[in-house]
């Protein structure tokens, strides 16, 4: 892992370098990231007690969009619990767009938090009406203004983000439906460029999917399809050098990422459709700790009235 001081500011030089001004530009790039990479691109010499010290005395870092009481940030609880045992001493972090004042309830003490704005996801990422909710069309101004916003602000965010990591020497970083979901690809795309230039291996969880729920004009038209829940996510499926970097990124196939999905539907997909090698992708899924879910006191079900209180208190103005 490149983590020596400076080495954020190499990433930014070598990224600005390369001139991105057109979605073409973009495809092009990420295809050329994929033909140079090092065959082996990262081994680790030694034992797994080797393995094991080493992570023992490393930084490890949970990225999503948001913390607060919903199922992602209860299951990124329990793999801190995990981790925590597995690598005594590791210290782990959490990174989001947004920690909301009820995730105090489950963020475990220890774990250091980075908030960071330009992370946030789906309505509240600024980028996110205009991929999905915008017919765009081929050269025009919307079109090109989009792919340099987009990458004006990838580039940003490799930098916060990216010196976040640099600083505090994280050498693992477990994303959660960050590259499943394009709530913002911002975020994905520079976290796939800081993940390949500075050698960092990544955890891919995957909850969902796009795809799942989802499908463009085209192919709801050839295969008689209904329509679903998430077919907002095709907008632009029309433009193939739009479509294709969601294709590439959600979720990015590399030999120092693992995808990990919660059932065999989706390790199929990846496998089989997205040609993903299979020694990359694997299955856990969701749990729950039974040593919670017994009879409990008055006073802690009160406290748990009061978290879903403030959860729906946020959809004050849509629920019926």
């Amino acid at each position: 892992m490149k983590t020596s001081e400076g080495s954020i500011k190499k990433v930014l030089n070598k990224l600005k370098d390369e001139n991105i001004q057109t979605w073409f530009d973009l495809g092009i790039f990420l295809d050329k990231i994929k033909e140079n990479r090092k065959t082996p691109q990262k081994r680790f010499i030694g034992t797994y007690e080797d393995f094991k010290a080493y992570m023992c005395k490393s930084n490890i870092s949970f990225i999503t969009y948001q913390y607060s009481i919903d199922g992602v940030s209860i299951e990124v609880e329990k793999y801190t619990k995990i981790f925590s045992k597995k690598f005594t001493g590791a210290k782990i972090h959490y990174i989001g767009g947004k920690f909301f004042p009820e995730a105090e309830k489950i963020v475990p003490k220890g774990v250091k938090r980075y908030e960071l704005s330009l992370i946030k996801g789906f309505d509240e990422w600024d980028l996110y009406k205009e991929f999905f909710f915008t017919k765009l069309e081929r050269g025009s101004k919307t079109y090109n203004d989009l792919i340099e916003k987009f990458w004006n602000q990838t580039l940003e965010i490799v930098n916060s983000l990216g010196t976040y990591i640099v600083e505090n020497k994280i050498r693992l970083l477990y994303l959660i439906n960050v590259c499943s979901n394009p709530g913002n690809i911002s975020l994905s795309l520079a976290i796939v460029l800081l993940s390949e230039f500075l050698e960092i291996p990544v955890i891919n969880n995957n909850h969902d999917f796009y795809w799942e729920g989802g499908n463009s004009e085209i192919d709801k038209k050839i295969k008689s399809l209904s329509d679903g829940p998430r077919d907002f996510f095709f907008t632009n499926a029309h433009i193939g050098e739009v479509f294709s970097i969601i294709e590439v990124l959600f979720p990015w196939d590399s030999k120092i990422w693992i995808n990990v999905n919660i059932n065999n539907q989706q390790n199929e997909h990846l496998i089989n459709i997205n040609g993903h090698n299979p020694a990359r992708v694997k299955e856990i899924g969701t749990a729950v700790d039974t040593t919670i879910y017994r009879n409990t006191s008055k006073r802690k079900k009160i406290n748990t009235f009061y978290q879903f209180e403030q959860v729906l208190s946020r959809y004050s103005g849509t629920l019926i």
